[in-house]
């Protein structure tokens, strides 16, 4: 579904992807984590060309986006993103936040739009705050109806770069519940997250990035159990400061 092919992007003089290949299945949930400045968020914004790479491939359900005559608006119109931020428009109320792309970009009707978002908030345990404005919500329930608009669209894929990162601690697990029945509802995911719980529970495989590249990669109980690389294993031992989370088997 999603296939990078020798990925390479710069920032003017500094390499921020070298050569980055790595193949993601529809219905997998991939977690990409590893420290600051490693390029995870900048991989993950290429999907959707949000950065251009300068060398090498990406392919979206066929679709090559080297192939400069791809219809770009179309191709992101099926790519949800869930940013750090949450990005929602301040004028507008919680339900016309989630209508406005669906009646703007898929040219649905205002009453479908409605309805799919009423369907949405319910889904994200917002509905009774359909007229409220996002300066009325708190940072998790702002981060819920963002994930909300994203699904409005009817995604293929969903991203979602470090989505609880602007979180209060407390407010983490209702993002993740939501992002875990998307997990368990087959959405194909691929996330950019130091949250090493959710990792555990959800991801079908972990992708550990460090200095631009692909260190290693493998399923939950092997990265975080026993990591094959030096690096991966030193950062592993930093994040978790405690014996392994349970991992959850029913997924898989």
């Amino acid at each position: 579904m999603i296939k990078f092919i020798n990925v390479n992007k710069w920032f003017k003089e500094h390499q921020v992807l070298k050569n980055v290949n790595l193949e993601i299945s529809k219905g997998e949930v991939v977690v990409i984590c590893g420290p600051s400045g490693a390029g995870k968020s900048t991989l993950l914004r290429t999907i959707n060309k949000l950065e251009p790479i300068q060398k090498g491939d990406i392919v979206i359900e066929g679709a090559h986006l080297s192939d400069n005559t791809i219809n770009i608006t179309s191709m992101r119109a099926d790519i949800g993103m869930v940013f750090q931020q949450f990005n929602l428009y301040p004028h507008m109320s919680v339900i016309k936040n989630i209508m406005l792309a669906p009646v703007k970009v898929r040219k649905i009707s205002k009453k479908e739009a409605h309805d799919r978002a009423m369907r949405l908030l319910e889904k994200v345990g917002l509905a009774h705050k359909r007229d409220c404005y996002p300066n009325q919500l708190s940072g998790g329930e702002q981060q819920r109806v963002a994930i909300a608009r994203s699904l409005a669209m009817e995604p293929k894929i969903m991203l979602f770069d470090e989505p609880t990162s602007a979180l209060d601690p407390e407010l983490i697990n209702e993002v993740l519940d939501v992002m875990i029945s998307l997990a368990d509802e087959g959405m194909t995911m691929v996330v950019v997250s130091h949250e090493m719980a959710f990792a555990q529970q959800v991801a079908n495989r972990v992708v550990f990035m460090d200095n631009g590249e692909i260190i290693e990669i493998g399923v939950p109980p092997n990265i975080f159990i026993d990591p094959q690389h030096e690096r991966t294993k030193a950062f592993m031992s930093n994040v978790l400061h405690m014996p392994v989370f349970c991992y959850n088997e029913e997924r898989k």
